[in-house]
């Protein structure tokens, strides 16, 4: 233990607490030193500084020093709990983004258009061969389980039909017409 009252060694205690090296105990103890007894010139800032920072070292007794080193060391591992806290808290919300991410894979091949592309052209064919003479051109585009095929008119008109499967039955609906 650091004698408090021996110059040299209370400069190389205010040092080592200058560089954030210092225990609680020895940290009380220049403040216990300070509280009690006249600072020299060349150690007056630091006495205001460590009284300034530690106004109530000064004024606990040896059991409330006990009771301060026990709430210190629990903050210790009051942040190593936090620390874990949070590394669970980062797992979770990979694993909750996973399941996000999967869900909405499974969603989104679960509403892919099971309509093959020959039978769109087969429809295509169909409707072109019922209408050749109004048709001008005709498209397909996928919606969801489903196809829009829009009919575009010599007369700069639009039609657009639904395609959709029934089981195993294709079924062509009348969905709009813009003139």
């Amino acid at each position: 233990m650091i004698d408090i009252d021996n110059k040299l060694e209370r400069t190389v205690l205010i040092e080592s607490y200058l560089n954030a090296d210092t225990t609680v105990a020895e940290e009380r103890a220049l403040a216990e030193y300070f509280a009690t007894h006249s600072a020299d010139a060349d150690e007056e800032a630091f006495a205001q500084l460590i009284l300034a920072s530690n106004p109530a070292l000064k004024c606990l007794s040896n059991s409330g020093e006990q009771e301060f080193d026990r709430l210190v060391e629990g903050r210790r591992h009051t942040i190593g709990f936090r620390t874990a806290l949070k590394w669970v808290s980062g797992i979770a919300a990979a694993i909750a983004l996973v399941a996000i991410i999967r869900a909405s894979i499974v969603s989104y091949l679960d509403n892919q258009c099971d309509i093959t592309p020959y039978e769109i052209a087969e429809t295509l064919n169909t409707m072109m061969s019922l209408s050749a003479d109004e048709i001008e051109s005709m498209t397909a585009t996928p919606c969801g389980k489903n196809v829009l095929i829009t009919a575009k008119m010599k007369d700069n008109s639009s039609s657009t039909y639904i395609l959709t499967r029934d089981g195993d039955v294709l079924k062509t609906y009348y969905a709009w017409h813009n003139q």
